[in-house]
């Protein structure tokens, strides 16, 4: 009917239940009572991911997803553009809490984003996470890892090189 009650500059203690008295025509008066609940913004969420295992049949991972904050915040969880009750089970286990959710996926299959929400009634923050990087050796590039195996290789040549040196010194100061 055109009213409005406007208000600002609400705090974390303003919220409560409140009454007006309205007077719509001479006439009529009207009675209402309000519960008024204050929200904070939701931090960004804290976010997780953990590696379980990774071959050429499977990427079984973890994400966890956590929200902070007072008052309750809500977790949910999303695969490109399906909901968490469209994901389907199998791959997908969540936690009884919601915040963490363990997936297992063929490797031609990872080729997808998976978004954890946090939210309340008035804010929502999203984290995302890649899963063809996490299952390619935890989000490290391949080629890292390869040249991790060259050092070790080199480093384990050398000190095979070097014993070999110090045991063949050994046995010629003996001779």
């Amino acid at each position: 009917n055109g009213t409005a009650l406007r208000l600002r500059q609400l705090q974390r203690g303003d919220g409560g239940v409140f009454g007006a008295r309205i007077k719509l025509q001479p006439a009529l008066v009207e009675d209402q009572t309000f519960n008024l609940t204050v929200y904070e913004s939701v931090p960004s969420p804290r976010t997780r991911s953990q590696l379980l295992a990774s071959t050429l049949e499977w990427c079984n991972l973890t994400l966890q997803c956590q929200g902070s904050g007072r008052g309750a915040v809500n977790v949910t969880w999303r695969r490109d553009s399906l909901a968490w009750g469209e994901l389907g089970g199998g791959w997908h286990q969540l936690s009884p809490d919601g915040t963490t959710l363990r997936v297992a996926l063929p490797p031609a299959a990872t080729n997808v984003t998976y978004a954890c929400t946090v939210s309340n009634p008035a804010d929502h923050k999203v984290a995302l996470f890649d899963l063809r990087a996490l299952c390619q050796g935890g989000g490290v590039p391949s080629a890292f890892s390869t040249s991790g195996f060259v050092v070790l290789a080199l480093i384990l040549v050398a000190v095979s090189l070097g014993g070999a040196f110090w045991c063949w010194r050994i046995n010629s100061g003996k001779a």
